[in-house]
């Protein structure tokens, strides 16, 4: 494992009644994702999600070096200012402080991007590109619905083409409902390689670094 970063300690979690546990889907996107990780290469990956040690040890027995940054919840931490557009480059210079030899063939961004705006995730992908080799898959599950849960789910590999997710289903806030017009703008230095509806109304992508 490489660095771990942006872990602060949250809030209690949701009562039972608002809560979804365990509850597992067939993930298309992250089969393609995992086979192209040969455990020779000594992959690096970067998990923008929460740090889930299951993920961090499947991932690692399997030859891959692993940086976890929960940015949802350090961006929590910080001031309104700081998020405004013209200074989130600078915030991301922070948050994800990329070292001369993080250079990552893979990005695990699950659900991240959906509680972003668009100039927050074209900032985001911009800084994680510094440190993309060409070619380098970047998964991520788009919400279709109007509503989705009001922070995100959490993603536990279960096999390589299974995902099992635990989180707060309610309260809710409204999706941006990103589609993959809004992300040739949005991300014009990565490429859709494939996409996958899912009965729940996620769209999984799987993009592509160009080189």
């Amino acid at each position: 494992m490489g660095w771990l970063f942006g872990s602060r300690p949250t809030t209690a979690g949701p009562s039972p009644a608002v809560a979804a546990a365990g509850v597992s889907h067939r993930s298309l996107a992250l089969a393609a994702l995992l086979a192209s990780l040969k455990p020779e290469a000594r992959s690096q990956v970067l998990d923008l999600g929460p740090p889930m040690g299951g993920n961090i040890e499947w991932l690692s027995t399997r030859g891959c070096r692993v940086f976890v940054v929960d940015l949802f919840s350090s961006l929590q931490f910080e001031t309104v200012e700081s998020r405004a557009p013209e200074n989130f480059p600078r915030l991301l210079e922070r948050l994800l402080p990329f070292g001369p030899d993080d250079r990552f063939d893979a990005v695990m961004s699950w659900d991240v991007f959906n509680y972003l705006r668009p100039d927050q995730v074209n900032a985001l992908m911009s800084r994680v590109g510094q440190c993309c080799r060409p070619g380098a898959q970047v998964l991520s599950f788009i919400a279709t619905h109007k509503e989705m849960p009001a922070t995100p789910l959490r993603y536990r590999i279960v096999a390589p083409d299974s995902l099992a997710w635990e989180g707060a289903l309610t309260p809710t806030r409204a999706a941006p409902c990103y589609r993959q017009t809004d992300f040739a703008r949005i991300m014009p230095t990565y490429r859709v390689k494939s996409s996958f509806l899912l009965r729940n109304g996620i769209q999984e992508y799987l993009f592509s670094a160009r080189g």
